[in-house]
């Protein structure tokens, strides 16, 4: 594997996008117990760039959810960004809500390497709810 030389121009490598479901409330956000991985750290080897990131509901919420992302490293969860999805019926006339994350090409998400992505919400949907994050990995060069 080879390091990253100082003062020479890093560009992602690799395009990633991972998505996971959530179904369980998650209330414990110092200490998480049922976040779902969605970026599994030993996918993460020399770090990630994520420029998008979004909760879509796959049934009715029942209620406002709060969303939350966490960074892993082992069994340590650290919450890093959190946004709330719409009770909102999806149909066919109407779209599923979606709580949309800060990340983005201006501001992105850095993952630093080994840490690993995960998800929560904070009441449980039958039916999930769908994280989905893209953007890109810093691979190893040859």
């Amino acid at each position: 594997m080879s390091a990253i030389a100082t003062n020479q121009f890093i560009a992602v490598q690799r395009p990633i996008a991972y998505a996971a479901v959530a179904t369980t409330a998650e209330t414990a956000f110092h200490a998480p117990t049922q976040a779902v991985e969605v970026v599994p750290p030993a996918d993460n080897v020399q770090g990630m760039r994520i420029t998008k990131a979004y909760a879509i509901s796959r049934a009715a919420p029942g209620a406002v959810i709060h969303c939350q992302l966490y960074g892993r490293v082992g069994t340590t969860h650290t919450l890093i960004d959190s946004a709330t999805l719409a009770n909102t019926s999806p149909s066919a006339t109407a779209a599923s809500p979606r709580a949309v994350f800060e990340a983005s090409e201006e501001d992105p998400l850095f993952l630093p390497p080994g840490v690993g992505l995960s998800f929560a919400i904070g009441g449980s949907v039958a039916n999930g709810v769908v994280c989905r994050v893209s953007g890109g990995a810093y691979d190893p060069l040859p």
